[in-house]
């Protein structure tokens, strides 16, 4: 019997016993829908934060915080003492003038700045309606857009780029509608709480983003001008201290960046790329998916049980049969690899019908979910399955399935062929 005959007698002999087989599918294709669904949902989501990331475009920017604790691994919850040097919580963590002359000398970083943060209060469009605006400058970073350029991070235009949910808010008809118009930004100084009007020119409209925050973004010389109008009338101190520094990598290479870290760390500073902020995502979705992971295998854990008594019944059955077979010259290996094969098929009919089910329901999931709490966010497939994926499920559930039928099949290729025939 060559390895075809072997494969269609097990075929064959598998659906002996309709019932048993089924109801031992069904639990391997509990197990597999649910992996199935699980890796497409990690899959759907890392493609999507991967996408955004490439739309940055730019992964030589260093963020430079100050580091409050020299060693966080040994980090307190225990209060601190005061000292004058640190004074209080939050100057312990602004930097100012001194640290942007002192990160400015270390080789390898250049084009060093403050993150400087500004506060608008309103924003007026076409229709003359007020709403309050969250916004921030780009710092040379790209953001997705759904329409028209990114805003100019040289000379002196007031642009703006709208998320999205503020075009027809502010009276235009659509994205293409708004590029080109005026719209004004309010803002006020934090010490006098005089209030000023800007007038900027709407160059673009973006892409609502997970990984972004979907806020408007303005250019340099907007920026600049909101953050004078927030700093006026504050003592000179207070207007030269920061939450962060920006700093541009040379040669953007990742053992280049680990050495700069490394640098700033032994000057007390912390500093991330835009990509390892966004690695917290990745690190999110694979931990949850992770957990729902673990109930496809408890389910396929449970599922292996039911091959083996799905097996072993059928060599109780089949004993007298296995008997003859051995009988008439079949060795240990062929009736071992007969049972095996027993196996792999209800693994592999588990898994395809798991795999086949996951990638219909991810159909109708993403179209729900694309109208509905996914509304807006451009190109983003919660579910999302490739070949390499749907092969390595489906292959480590016949392996599952193999070792699990290989206590049933054994015993069928020990069974002394004279003591088969007697069998009752």
């Amino acid at each position: 019997m060559n390895l075809w005959d072997t494969i269609t007698s097990a075929s064959a002999n598998l659906w002996r016993n309709k019932g048993r087989t089924i109801l031992t599918i069904l639990a391997i294709f509990i197990g597999a829908f649910t992996i199935s669904m699980t890796l497409g949902i990690k899959a759907g989501v890392n493609d999507y934060v991967d996408k955004q990331v490439k739309n940055v475009g730019r992964d030589d920017l260093l963020m430079i915080n100050k580091a409050v604790s020299d060693d966080p691994n040994k980090a307190s919850d225990e209060p601190k003492e005061y000292t004058e040097e640190q004074g209080n919580a939050e100057d312990s963590y602004l930097l100012d003038e001194k640290d942007i002359t002192k990160i400015t000398k270390i080789a390898g970083l250049t084009d060093v700045k403050p993150a400087e943060s500004f506060s608008p209060d309103y924003i007026v469009g076409k229709n003359n309606k007020k709403f309050v605006l969250s916004a921030s400058s780009t710092d040379g970073i790209d953001v997705d857009l759904k329409a028209g350029k990114q805003v100019s991070q040289k000379g002196d235009a007031y642009e703006i780029a709208l998320a999205a949910n503020y075009v027809k808010s502010l009276g235009f008809a659509n994205a293409q509608d708004a590029l080109g118009k005026k719209i004004r930004i309010a803002a006020s100084s934090q010490a006098t709480k005089a209030q000023s009007e800007v007038v900027a020119t709407v160059v673009g409209v973006r892409n609502p983003s997970i990984v972004n925050n979907g806020d408007s973004v303005v250019s340099k010389a907007l920026a600049e001008k909101l953050i004078a109008i927030n700093k006026a009338g504050l003592p000179k101190g207070m207007q030269n201290q920061y939450y962060a520094i920006l700093a541009t990598v040379k040669n953007p290479t990742e053992n280049n960046i680990t050495k700069l870290k490394e640098k700033l760390s032994k000057h007390g500073y912390g500093a991330s790329t835009f990509a390892d902020q966004v690695g917290m995502i990745h690190s999110t979705v694979d931990a949850i998916t992770g957990v729902l992971t673990l109930f496809g295998a408890i389910a396929l854990l449970a599922a292996s049980f039911g091959i083996i008594n799905t097996l072993y019944m059928s060599v109780q059955e089949r004993t007298r049969e296995i008997g003859l077979m051995k009988a008439m010259g079949m060795g240990r290996g062929k009736v071992f690899l007969a049972f095996s094969i027993e196996a792999i098929l209800i693994g592999f009919w588990g898994s395809a019908l798991g795999v086949a089910v996951a990638m219909g329901a991810a159909k109708v999931v993403n179209k729900v979910a694309t109208d509905s709490f996914l509304q807006g966010l451009d190109g983003f497939n919660l579910l999302q399955f490739n070949f390499s994926s749907v092969a390595m499920i489906m292959v480590i559930i016949m392996l599952i399935a193999f070792l699990a039928g290989t206590f049933p099949a054994n015993r069928a290729a020990r069974l002394d062929p004279i003591d088969a025939l007697r069998y009752e």
